[in-house]
């Protein structure tokens, strides 16, 4: 067994000593585990220190603007949620892409006997858009007219999983994480929610049965939420995103580990001539007679308001 892994659930479980072996709530973490290990280790994934990514690399005043004036208690991300928190941890370790898309697989996983013990299963691939732009460029502009390769982002194709659960006054504190670079063949095979996630070509959902939704009402964020070219983050964008479609609340989902809860697909940059960052989420595990799928769109472009929409797929 890892013993970096088992540590790293023991400290957040406080797993230790025959009273601890004997609680409920215990029991249930260590069973959870179980797929909390096997999740953090599949795919080639390297396991990482969680410590190691929440120093001073993460809580900086680039991440967090303000840092060092902070005279609260809790820290600056205490309540953010997993998927947000994920992108943020990311971005604090990989080089800075101006175009990128990222692929969020999200699925909780709570005790059924004892439902304050939960997991929260985060996998963020970015992938590096950039080359695929410029490739583009090139085919109708000619050379000495296109940027070098590093206007356009440099850097590999990612993949980090997190595996996190409410702890010391966290909602997502941080029990195991793990990275593996993406090959440029496993990136131009993989599916962004119905398009290449090297395509230009922004993932749009259903062609119709869209309804306008409101933007959800939020407070300003502790972290860093604009991008150099004025559009929101990807992480400002996935926050927003999460809220529009757990507003009513999230019930905790039968976890499935070859069924993922949530998919989520935000494209910075992407395509077109205007900076964008599109966002679209597909929920398809839901606790409805009458629903089968939800769809939920975020779409930005400099200087306008985002705006949002849903779709509800009906069961047949």
């Amino acid at each position: 067994m890892n013993m970096r892994l088992l540590s790293g659930v023991a400290v957040a479980a406080g797993l230790c000593g025959p009273v601890a072996a004997q609680s409920p709530y215990h029991q249930a973490l260590a069973e959870l585990d179980i797929h909390a290990r096997h999740f953090i280790q599949a795919q080639g994934h390297v396991s990482i220190a969680p410590d190691t990514l929440t120093g001073d690399q993460y809580y900086s005043e680039r991440n967090f603007p303000g840092m060092g004036n902070r005279q609260a208690v809790s820290l600056p991300d205490a309540d953010l949620d997993p998927l947000t928190r994920a992108i943020l941890l990311l971005e604090s370790r990989e080089a800075s892409l101006p175009h990128a898309r990222y692929r969020i697989v999200y699925s909780m996983n709570a005790s059924v006997d004892v439902p304050d013990a939960q997991h929260a299963y985060v996998d963020v691939t970015r992938f590096n858009v950039g080359p695929a732009r410029r490739a583009d460029l090139l085919m109708s502009v000619p050379d000495a007219q296109v940027a070098e390769p590093a206007e356009f982002g440099v850097g590999p194709h990612v993949s980090w999983r997190f595996v996190m659960m409410p702890m010391m006054g966290s909602q997502a504190g941080l029990v195991y994480a793990g990275r593996n670079e993406v090959s440029e063949d496993q990136a131009r095979r993989a599916d962004c929610l119905g398009e290449p996630c090297l395509s230009l070509v922004d993932p749009s959902g259903p062609a119709s049965g869209w309804q306008p939704q409101a933007s959800p009402r939020l407070n300003p964020p502790a972290f860093a939420c604009a991008t150099s070219l004025g559009v929101s983050s990807a992480a400002c964008g996935m926050r927003e995103l999460w809220t529009s479609m757990t507003a009513e609340g999230m019930d905790p989902l039968p976890y499935k580990p070859q069924q993922a809860h949530f998919v989520f697909v935000l494209s910075l940059n992407t395509g077109g001539q205007e900076a964008a960052l599109a966002a679209l989420g597909k929920q398809s595990v839901v606790l409805d007679a009458s629903v089968s799928k939800i769809w939920t769109q975020r779409y930005e472009v400099a200087g306008v308001p985002a705006e949002f929409s849903t779709l509800y797929v009906s069961r047949r």
